[in-house]
């Protein structure tokens, strides 16, 4: 089974810039504004980088159903 990249909305506080978009090494995360931010399924790579680093703990790989 493949694992999928989410974003746990209610972790994440919107107040400012996500620090783990800057982490990821292909670019698959972006954010608009200070909105909670958004996966490009194609480009991730589910190296898991992005959910080590962000601190609210908003961002986990699992199974893909």
């Amino acid at each position: 089974m493949s694992k999928k990249l989410r974003v746990i909305v209610e972790n994440c506080p919107q107040n400012h810039a996500c620090p783990s978009v800057k982490i990821c090494p292909v670019g698959a995360l972006s954010q608009e504004g200070f909105q909670a931010p958004s996966v490009d399924v194609e480009k991730c790579i589910k190296c898991g980088k992005c959910v080590a680093f962000c601190p609210k703990k908003a961002l986990v790989l699992e199974e893909d159903s």
